[in-house]
């Protein structure tokens, strides 16, 4: 009875309306639900809160914050909020330009689970728009409620995106009622039907976003090592990463004083040196310091917890007291992360990780679901973790950053020991990757500087490039 009372109710102050109708998606559609107008009828709002409230004890969806989609569905969101006693927040459209430059207000931390809340779904575009930025924020969102389905694809198109959209209404529900209660004749309910039939799935795929700059990333996000990063590659406009692969702490310390000023990260494997010790270490770090970039030993943890916390803080490496970040594989699960993550946290300066998603060389046995299985790890771990070893760009959130191995100018499909090679533009343009990597490109040169000097350029033009697009596909 509810149901029916709330269908009725929102006909007859004009939240279901015939006619003509542009959607969101483009589409020309005979009925238009614009429930945005519950805000200025109380009593209907809270009966709506009260019907979204019992779907959620049906359903047993169980969140910790509430938030709704901007921005129609704020005023649903609130009564949903006030109804289960449970905290609210919401995203803006936009970050403010101004002030905190918050893009989620209201108080949340890493981890939270967040029930989203909309008035309607079609394709899904504003749902997903709203999850990409709480995802952003390290929050986890497993269910959105809507007051209507249209059917028109939209729980399908976030399905994928592994959340289950809950629905008080469909559209068809809608119009059997009106029809039954002499609201709609026989034509507009026919026409309706036949419209629905013929547009069943609707694309939530081809949408423009902004493409944000490196200077905007790095005031999204809360993650200390990908702020500086950021920082670093706008201020020194670079965003090339040197291999230094030698074997010498001298040739070492030579390199990374003649290329230091072209490069915003310095990747080590410390233990291919001869004649390593702690004491020139020092000197590495103060080397970063004069020319203002991150150190990245690429040790790529993969154990348990206890393992790895010995591996990062002790033996003869240390790496904890001078590496600003490490890297991980994902196969060996959370345990390997937390046990880095409580190294880092005892360290006096900031410290972080990048995940493993992809491998440059050739037969490799990373596939598509150990990706997004990295990815999602990523997301939740966001305080620690910041990006991604791949070969392009994994996911729209701006706050991680993709960084490409295997990178020279000549395009090599693969060599004897299996490594395969891109271009700089390939890395950064067309697979829309932040940062290369090069070594020997560099190393083999008679002229490391200036070679690295090139690589800068080329690297950097590619992401200006790219920016210039002001978009990315979604």
């Amino acid at each position: 009875m509810e149901i029916e009372e709330l269908i009725e109710e929102l006909f007859n102050i004009g939240c279901i309306k015939f006619g003509e109708f542009t959607l969101k998606s483009g589409l020309k559609s005979p009925v238009y639900f614009d429930l945005r107008l519950l805000i200025s009828y109380p009593k209907l709002l809270l009966l709506a809160s009260k019907i979204f409230s019992k779907k959620i004890s049906e359903s047993s969806i169980e969140f910790d914050l509430i938030c709704g989609v901007p921005y129609g569905a704020i005023s649903l969101a609130t009564a949903v909020s006030l109804e289960s006693k449970k905290p609210m927040i919401f995203k803006r459209k936009d970050a403010k330009a101004h002030g905190t430059k918050n893009l989620i207000e209201g108080i949340h931390k890493t981890g939270d689970c967040c029930l989203i809340v909309d008035d309607v779904i079609t394709s899904g575009i504003s749902i997903l728009e709203t999850l990409e930025g709480l995802k952003q924020a390290g929050i986890k969102i497993s269910d959105a409620l809507v007051i209507l389905d249209r059917e028109q694809g939209g729980i399908e198109n976030i399905a994928r995106h592994n959340v289950k959209v809950h629905s008080i209404l469909k559209t068809s529900d809608v119009l059997e009622i009106l029809h039954k209660k002499n609201k709609i004749n026989d034509a507009t309910l026919q026409d309706t039907q036949h419209f629905l039939n013929k547009n069943k799935r609707v694309p939530a795929s081809f949408n423009e976003i902004k493409e944000y700059s490196f200077e905007e990333r790095g005031e999204l996000t809360k993650n200390p090592i990908a702020k500086k990063c950021f920082q670093i590659m706008a201020l020194k406009q670079t965003n090339l990463c040197f291999s230094a692969d030698v074997d010498s702490f001298d040739k070492l310390l030579k390199l990374a004083d003649e290329i230091g000023p072209h490069i915003c990260i310095l990747k080590t494997h410390i233990d291919i040196l001869k004649d390593f010790n702690m004491d020139k270490i020092q000197s590495l770090v103060d080397l970063s310091i004069k020319h203002n970039f991150l150190i990245f030993e690429d040790r790529k943890f993969a154990d348990i917890g206890n393992t790895v916390k010995s591996q990062y803080d002790g033996g003869i490496y240390k790496i904890s007291k001078w590496s600003n970040f490490i890297n991980a594989h994902s196969i060996a699960g959370s345990g390997c992360i937390q046990g880095l993550r409580e190294v880092a946290s005892q360290c006096t300066e900031p410290r972080g990780c990048i995940l493993i998603a992809q491998l440059s060389s050739k037969n490799n046995l990373i596939d598509q679901n150990y990706t997004d299985r990295t990815v999602q790890m990523a997301e939740e771990n966001s305080d620690f973790i910041f990006g991604f070893i791949c070969q392009k760009k994994l996911t729209n959130n701006p706050t991680f950053i993709h960084i490409t191995p295997g990178v020279q100018f000549k395009h090599i499909s693969e060599e004897s020991l299996g490594q395969q090679y891109t271009t700089p533009e390939m890395a950064v343009f067309e697979n829309k990757c932040d940062v290369i990597v090069v070594g020997r490109g560099i190393l083999n040169s008679d002229d490391p500087a200036n070679m690295a000097s090139r690589y800068k350029i080329n690297a950097y033009d590619s992401y200006l490039k790219r920016l210039s697009r002001n978009f990315i596909e979604k």
